[in-house]
Order: structure tokens, then sequence, then C-alpha cells
């Protein structure tokens, strides 16, 4: 399986909003979300502002196979701990950036998806 992604139009306010679908045959970002847990992410977008890849620390309490049980199943994924790594084959990174981002967890406390915000500077 392989990661779905969503872009938003850019928002002079906001900037730019992802979402990375890591729960399979996921509707819509928040759906089904019991908690999110900010992070810290390290994103590589193309010319185009498509992410190439993206790698963040993976927060103590779900370094474990319940919480990554999405996330291992993904084509692209590494941990090699206590990072994520996550590749898009097709794509090449241009920029990188440090963006703010949310883990998604459901109810089960397993990672289903991460909103990624980014603002560009002037």
């Amino acid at each position: 399986m392989s990661i779905q992604v969503e872009k938003s139009d850019y928002d002079p306010t906001l900037g730019f909003q992802y979402y990375l679908y890591f729960k399979p045959h996921m509707e819509e970002s928040g759906a089904d979300v019991r908690q999110r847990i900010p992070i810290e992410v390290a994103v590589s977008l193309s010319e185009s502002g498509e992410i190439a890849d993206c790698s963040f620390e993976l927060p103590k309490p779900l370094r474990n196979d319940r919480s990554m049980s999405f996330l291992s199943r993904q084509v692209g994924v590494n941990y090699i701990a206590p990072r994520i790594f996550i590749d898009f084959p097709g794509q090449s990174g241009d920029a990188v950036i440090k963006a703010a981002a949310n883990l998604d967890l459901d109810l089960s406390g397993r990672i289903m998806g991460m909103e990624l915000l980014w603002t560009p500077q002037g």
C-alpha cells in the first residue's frame, strides 16, 4: 500500500496544509481521531510543493508495534529508532523545510495519519 497525500491550496494566513493517510481506506482527515500528538517534521518538497520525503522522531509512547501497525504496512516507510523515514517514489526534493505536524491516533492508539502545516517565510 502507498501513503495517500492530500494537499490544500495555499492560504495566505495558514500557508500549506498536507494530510498523510497511513490507515488504508481512510475517508477524510480527522475521522475517528481520538488523540493528536504534536511533532516537528523535516520535509523535502519538490518545486511544485509535492512531498518527496519526510522524517520525524517518533514520540516514546508510540514506539511499539501496535502504534505503528498502519505505518509498517506502507511502501517507502522505514523505522530506524527513534526516527520514521517516509519516501515517496517518483518525487525529487528541491527544498528541505521544518514544519509543525500532528500525528492522529485512533481509539486503539494506532497512528492513522499526519497533518502537516507549513507557512513559507516571506
